[in-house]
């Protein structure tokens, strides 16, 4: 019989734990969720470009977007550069740039612009005559070579 109230009390004694550790299980539960939701917002508002008047571009591992720009000559063009890629990357450590080539190269030969992880530039240029121009992002994912980092800037 002494075993048997031994049992008991031991029972009773596993039950009132469980209840601690179904609490912390939901606060651990809620910490991570929260912490993921924190994240989330926090990546989705360092998306919202700084200037709203510009252009809206990111360049990210999958490419730029938009990839086609169209302007008219004489006019300037002002392009609000976005990258949302983090430095965790192993192709450039998450760093992208716009280096515009060809034509325009020539005239605006430091139209190189490099943007860091998880930030954004804002630069202007004015091309002056029309006719297609490439740029492309030259410092990770393959540079000149790989296809889905080019764009076209049109300019009438």
């Amino acid at each position: 019989m002494s075993k048997l109230k031994k049992y008991v009390g031991m029972k009773g004694k596993q039950e009132k734990k469980l209840p601690y550790r179904s609490i912390l299980f939901v606060v651990i539960v809620i910490a991570i969720f929260g912490s993921a939701i924190y994240l989330i917002m926090s990546k989705s508002a360092a998306l919202e470009p700084v200037d709203k008047d510009a252009i809206k571009m990111t360049i990210s591992m999958a490419g730029f977007e938009p990839n086609t720009i169209r302007a008219k000559a004489g006019q300037p063009v002002t392009i609000n550069l976005i990258n949302p890629d983090n430095s965790h990357h192993t192709d450039g450590g998450g760093v992208h740039n716009f280096f515009l080539s060809g034509g325009l190269a020539s005239v605006m030969p430091n139209l190189n612009i490099t943007v860091l992880p998880e930030s954004q530039k804002v630069f202007t240029f004015t091309p002056t005559k029309p006719g297609e121009y490439h740029w492309y992002c030259d410092s990770c994912c393959g540079g000149k070579e790989n296809p889905g980092m080019h764009g076209i800037l049109v300019v009438a």
